[in-house]
């Protein structure tokens, strides 16, 4: 499973999310937790690429990716 860093907004629940660096477009974003807790999705904010990580049991450790 893969450790992931939560947001910290006081009144908000937490939203487990990871780095992403889009080289499609240069940019990078936060992609966050779906609901069913399977996968991380997130799209490009300027393309729209869609890009979406599986979460495993035996996943990395990192927290940051890029996506071509």
């Amino acid at each position: 499973m893969l450790p992931v860093t939560m947001v910290d907004k006081p009144g908000s629940k937490k939203r487990p999310f990871i780095g992403m660096t889009f080289k499609c477009c240069n940019v990078y974003s936060r992609i966050y937790l779906n609901r069913a807790g399977t996968s991380f999705v997130g799209w490009c904010p300027k393309c729209s690429a869609k890009v979406e990580i599986r979460v495993s049991a035996d996943g990395s450790k990192d927290r940051f990716f890029a996506a071509g």
